[in-house]
């Protein structure tokens, strides 16, 4: 014969029959009271899982020391294989939702790094205005240089300036330096080329330069 529930213990047994139905997992008297978090002791919940097995609404089975209950299967309701079917179809088409939904996260995700890394407003009236410049000076320089013109004439007057005072440099150095090659050769017994060779000095002859050609003297 069954033993006598308590009074008050239908809630806890209801609670007990619906947990081991709705996960349909084998559990101890310990693992349900964990699982229903202290609503019941492992005590109580031996009591309770023992007696609705005598009732018949639930299954036992002995391991060893322990015992193991479990919910009826045939209390379990099993799809058809329409209903099957139906789950699976829906299974595939939440599927396909959820990949579409993640190729359009990244479209957007995409979409605001360009948002977010593009220029103000400020920026691009900025960028436009040094664009323009330079556009400006662009032509200008196309214009001279279609005219022949290349440069400026202050430029060309700065360049030939520098150009007569480096040439006026040279020919000085140049004078120099042959005062004293003249000093050396007086007193030298061999060639002076092979002097200049052997000391590593470049005059303007070896090297084919010709100041005179360049506007010197």
């Amino acid at each position: 014969m069954p033993p006598k529930k308590a009074k008050g213990g239908d809630s806890e047994e209801q609670a007990v029959l619906a947990y081991l139905q709705k996960t349909n997992r084998p559990y101890s008297a310990n693992d349900i009271s964990s699982q229903l978090h202290g609503q019941v002791s492992p005590a109580q919940a031996k009591k309770i899982l023992n007696s609705l097995a005598d009732e018949g609404k639930i299954q036992r089975k002995d391991n060893g020391k322990q015992q193991i209950f479990f919910a009826v299967q045939t209390s379990i309701d099993v799809p058809s294989i329409e209903e099957a079917e139906e789950e699976e179809d829906l299974i595939k088409e939440r599927t396909e939702q959820v990949t579409k939904l993640k190729e359009e996260n990244r479209t957007l995700a995409s979409r605001l790094q360009a948002l977010t890394s593009a220029l103000t407003d400020d920026q691009i009236r900025e960028r436009i205005a040094k664009l323009t410049h330079e556009i400006k000076n662009n032509e200008e320089r196309l214009t001279q240089l279609r005219s022949g013109e290349v440069i400026s004439p202050e430029e060309r007057k700065k360049i030939e300036t520098e150009h007569v005072a480096m040439l006026k440099h040279w020919s000085s150095r140049k004078r120099i330096f042959k005062n004293i090659s003249a000093a050396i050769s007086d007193g030298y017994q061999g060639k002076i080329k092979d002097l200049y060779e052997e000391l590593g000095v470049e005059t303007d002859e070896s090297a084919g330069a010709d100041p005179a050609i360049l506007g010197g003297k």
